[in-house]
Order: structure tokens, then C-alpha cells, then sequence
């Protein structure tokens, strides 16, 4: 009987190809909204991003029939909170409403335990069904609603600060990818193998390198249109958003682990699924929204 033929892994060549054409993809993705200036256009590039995101996290979680219900309430509650926050920009309200994290949160707390009530308790499984939907919301809804949030934490409406959100993506992207270069290139000592084995000393450097040399390049081609964001502070806040985003990207690297799936999905050649592309920005996004709040007073 013969074996099944072994199917060797692509070559890095074919690796770095796929995940620089899928790069500059979502880059001109990017470009072309944030020309156009506007807050509608934006925000529906967000939302669609976070909708695959909270729908790429709930199927790495997903387990037996029983814990259907508890996808289809996190992901109504991430379609909820989206629909809601479309609704207040492009109706012209502006800033989505205040209540709109904490509501998502008590719908999540709520949900989860009506849905025990239906069926026999399974002791530590059922709680972790409850833990896992609510961190579900935290992780992939509200953390990532602060990309919204953050073109109206400056005064003067979101229309002019647009560019504060394409600030927030250069950066944290930049640092991902000098993370990426670096690592592939002169990555030879583990940072932390239990976790992400492919991840580096020499990489984490390589982010930072990145992440700054990010900032400068939006800073010198848009100082005029990032409202608060001086050229102090965004080389300030670069390394902070940098720290998030490693930290973020180890985030999922602890999901996928835990998972045993190697990536979230597959829409995007070379780099995986949506929440491979969004997991340092779940980190970077609030760090970002308080940094400009704190330095407004």
C-alpha cells in the first residue's frame, strides 16, 4: 500500500510574493479611501473588517452543536454593534453613541447565560462557552471599535481626522511587517517559542524599526491633517503602539496555539485570515484613542 505522496510547505520565496501582493491589495484598499476623505467610506471598511473578524474568531472556538447558539450571539451582537455604529455616522450623528461598548458587554453576560438555562450544564465546558463568547466581544468588537472612536477623539469632527485612523494602520502595519522582514531575514533567536516559534529577537527590533520609520513617513506627508498629533507625540506614541502590537499579534498567536490552527482563515494569500490582519490593531486601537484623549486634556 502505497503512502500519500508529502506535500512540501511553500518556499519563502512564494511566502513573502503572496503576502507582499496581498499587502499591497489592502494598502491601495486604504489609499484610495482615505484620498476621498470620508468618514462614511472609512467606516465602512471598518466595519466590514471587524465583522470578519469577530466571524474568523467565533469559528476558531467553534466546538459541537451545542455552542451554535453561543456563535450566532456573538456574532449578532458584533453585526449589532456595527449596524449601530454605521447607522450613527451615516446618518450624520457623528461619534458613534457612548453606551455602545458597555451595552454590547451586557448583551454579551446576558446572552451567554439565557442560552445555559436551555440545555444540562456540562460543568467546566459550559462555563468556558460563557467565557468565550464574552471575551469574543471584548476581543473582536469592542476592542476593534476604537478604530471608529478614534477619528472622533479629536475636536473638529471626523471628516478631518480620517488620517489619524491612517496614522493608527501605517504605524501598527509597518511595525508588522518590519517584525516580518527582519525576522526572515536575520531571525535566529527565539523570543517566545512556546507561543509563536517562528517569532524573534531580531524581529521585535525589526517591528520597532518599522513602526517609527511608519510614523515619520505619515508625519511628513500629512502633519497638516493629524489635528492633535504633532510630530513629538506621534513619534512618542510609535513605540507604545509598536509594544500593542506585538502584543496583539501574540494574542492570537495564543488563540491559534491553544486551537491548534495555524491560521484564522484564508482570505488573504501569505497572511491568512482577517483576524491575522487585525489582531496588532484589536491592541493598537485603544492605546491610540487614550493616547489622543490624554493629550488633548
Amino acid at each position: 500500500m502505497s503512502s500519500a505522496p508529502t506535500v512540501s510547505p511553500p518556499s519563502k520565496g512564494r511566502v513573502f510574493a503572496a503576502r507582499l501582493f496581498s499587502t499591497l491589495l489592502l494598502w491601495a484598499v486604504l489609499i484610495v479611501a482615505f484620498y476621498l476623505n470620508s468618514a462614511k467610506i472609512v467606516t465602512a471598511i471598518i466595519a466590514l473588517f471587524g465583522l470578519a473578524t469577530s466571524w474568523e474568531y467565533y469559528r476558531l472556538l467553534r466546538r459541537p452543536a451545542l455552542t451554535r447558539s453561543f456563535v450566532v450571539l456573538g456574532l449578532s451582537i458584533s453585526l449589532a454593534y456595527w449596524g449601530v455604529v454605521g447607522w450613527s455616522v451615516f446618518s450624520g450623528r457623528g461619534a458613534p453613541p457612548a453606551w455602545l461598548n458597555l451595552a454590547a458587554l451586557v448583551a454579551a453576560v446576558h446572552g451567554s447565560f439565557l442560552l445555559c438555562y436551555r440545555h444540562q450544564l456540562a460543568g467546566m465546558e459550559t462555563l468556558q462557552r460563557i467565557f468565550a463568547t464574552i471575551f469574543g466581544v471584548i476581543y473582536t468588537v469592542i476592542l476593534f471599535g476604537f478604530v471608529v472612536h478614534i477619528m472622533y477623539a479629536a475636536r473638529g469632527g471626523a471628516e478631518a481626522y480620517v488620517y489619524l485612523v491612517l496614522f493608527l494602520v501605517m504605524v501598527t502595519k509597518f511595525c508588522d511587517m518590519g517584525a516580518y522582514a527582519v525576522g526572515v531575514v536575520l531571525g535566529k533567536h527565539k523570543m517566545i517559542p512556546h507561543i509563536s516559534p517562528a517569532k524573534s529577537w531580531e524581529g521585535f527590533f525589526g517591528a520597532f524599526a518599522g513602526g517609527l520609520g511608519g510614523a515619520a513617513i505619515i508625519l511628513w506627508a500629512f502633519s497638516d491633517k493629524l489635528g492633535p498629533l504633532t510630530w513629538t507625540h506621534g513619534m512618542l506614541v510609535a513605540p507604545l503602539l509598536c509594544i500593542a502590537g506585538i502584543t496583539g499579534d501574540l494574542a492570537e498567536s495564543v488563540l491559534k496555539r491553544c486551537t491548534a490552527i495555524k491560521d484564522s482563515g484564508h482570505a488573504l494569500p501569505g497572511i491568512g485570515g482577517i483576524l491575522d490582519l487585525t489582531d496588532s490593531l484589536l491592541f493598537t486601537a485603544p492605546v491610540f484613542y487614550f493616547y489622543l484623549l490624554a493629550i488633548q486634556g
